[in-house]
């Protein structure tokens, strides 16, 4: 995001032989500074406070990227570049870049001679343009100071020489990069109210999406019948898969699903597998045996013939024989009446 931020020019100023206005200035500060929605891209708010904190502004990429930067008369409608420069510097900020205290000071040349006059006449405003990453996450400075957003990775591109009509003795809200707007009158009572119902009322659709949500979320007659219906599918597969003496009656989705593979994986195996890995082998299980086709191997075990006790069989043999005998012809030939 391209911003600026607005600071006096003060301090001493000299002029070289060539004529040049040579001078050194704070341009950048920590603290909050207060920009207007519009220059934030918030158009929604009329006023936002931006934390610029410590580590943000003496960070030594942003240190580094104020020097040598061009200075400019008033701030131009685009970034300056490579290919606009000529046209539009009228100085330099030198290498120098240094922290004071809570500011940011430069040395800076002024070579152009309207540039100089302008500074002369009373046009001592510097405004720094620079690009911004800005974190709307709001909260509350080190020293108890609210703020809605934090401005990060901060790049200056330029420093203008702009009118002192919206001047401060530190630095304040800045001139928009391609619009400089009047001067922001005081809050009233009225726009305070009319902000706190503009909060209110965006609280109030926050509210009515989340009601629609819930009652998207409502369990209807409909939707039950669809969900039991849905568990009695599953419960069958996973019988079919696992054996009608499955025990499920307690368990969710994943459980159910989860006891059929164990039925026929064993425990140990079922156990080391992630819910994933159930799902899968779950269907893998289910295709392998489609509903009415025996499982042959759950078969084999349910016909299989129980042994005989070989020992009790011949006796009940013996005594079957021994109370038939006589009936069967006996070894004279005669025959029982």
């Amino acid at each position: 995001m391209l911003i600026t931020d607005m600071v006096t020019l003060v301090g001493d100023r000299r002029t070289t032989q060539d004529g040049y206005l040579v001078a050194a200035a704070r341009i950048s500060r920590t603290g909050i500074q207060t920009y207007s929605g519009a220059e934030m891209g918030r158009t929604d708010l009329a006023a936002v406070r931006v934390w610029r904190p410590e580590e943000e502004v003496f960070a030594a990429d942003a240190l580094a990227s104020m020097a040598h930067r061009p200075v400019t008369l008033d701030h131009p409608a685009e970034a300056v570049t490579s290919a606009n420069w000529k046209a539009l510097s009228v100085g330099q900020v030198g290498g120098e870049v240094a922290r004071d205290g809570d500011y940011v000071r430069v040395p800076l040349v002024l070579m152009d001679r309207a540039a100089i006059d302008a500074v002369t006449a009373g046009k001592r405003q510097l405004s720094v343009g620079y690009t911004a990453e800005i974190d709307w996450t709001a909260g509350t400075t080190p020293a108890g100071e609210p703020y809605d957003a934090v401005q990060r990775r901060i790049r200056a591109n330029h420093l203008a020489v702009v009118d002192a009509a919206r001047a401060g003795p530190a630095c304040r809200i800045g001139d928009a990069w391609n619009v400089v707007p009047p001067a922001a009158p005081a809050a009233t009572p009225a726009d305070e109210v009319a902000a706190l119902r503009t909060a209110l009322e965006a609280k109030d659709g926050e509210i009515a999406a989340l009601t629609a949500r819930l009652r998207d979320a409502e369990l209807t007659p409909a939707r039950l019948d669809e969900a039991v219906a849905a568990r009695a599918r599953l419960v069958a597969e996973a019988r079919r898969i696992g054996g009608e003496a499955l025990a499920v009656d307690t368990l969710g989705e994943a459980g159910i699903r989860r006891a059929a593979v164990a039925a026929r994986i064993g425990d140990a195996a079922a156990r080391e597998m992630s819910d994933a890995a159930v799902e899968g082998a779950f269907r893998v299980l289910a295709a392998a045996t489609p509903a009415g086709r025996p499982d042959p191997l759950r078969q084999a075990l349910a016909t299989r013939p129980v042994p005989g006790d070989a020992r009790g069989e011949a006796l009940r043999r013996r005594d079957t024989r021994l109370t038939q005998a006589w009936r069967t012809t006996t070894s004279t030939g005669s025959t029982a009446a």
